[in-house]
């Protein structure tokens, strides 16, 4: 059974890699985007949405020597053994790497998030379910903004 430890980490200055240019990239690719612009695609063939975010893309195949100087993997092909291969070379340099789908070989998950201001609110099930901490984290979300008091604009 895999067990994940809820962590904040320092990404300012870190360079972040995601392995594939489809939709699945790109639904990781939105929270990670709320914090970091110092990120990396590779993939022959990225969606548009993805290239609409801005990020740097690397119009290529994977090769080890592509994990050279990042900090985070996400792996996101829907290529199973590639995904695999990017962990194992990741784990290899030390770097953590995500796969996405996959938390049983992943080094670390991302949870469900709720971003306002200076605060963050992340929801994990360990990925275990995934639909489930999204319901948490709408929840959340609905009654922090339903708590605010309004902006008063007429100071």
């Amino acid at each position: 059974m895999s067990t994940f430890l809820p962590l904040n980490i320092r990404i300012d200055g870190k360079k972040i890699l995601f392995v594939g240019g489809g939709e699945l990239a790109m639904h990781k690719l939105q929270a990670v985007l709320q914090f970091s612009s110092d990120i990396t695609v590779l993939d022959t063939l990225c969606t548009s949405e993805v290239l609409a975010t801005g990020v740097r893309v690397l119009n290529k195949t994977y090769e080890p020597s592509d994990l050279n100087e990042f900090f985070l993997v996400y792996a996101c092909t829907p290529d199973e053994a590639l995904n695999h291969r990017v962990l194992l070379d990741a784990q290899q340099k030390g770097i953590l790497c995500n796969i996405a789908d996959n938390r049983n070989d992943s080094d670390f998950i991302s949870p469900a998030l709720f971003r306002h201001e200076e605060m963050t609110v992340s929801v994990s099930s360990d990925g275990r379910n995934a639909r489930r901490s999204v319901e948490w984290r709408n929840a959340i979300k609905e009654l922090f903004l339903s708590k605010r008091e309004p902006t008063n604009t007429n100071s």
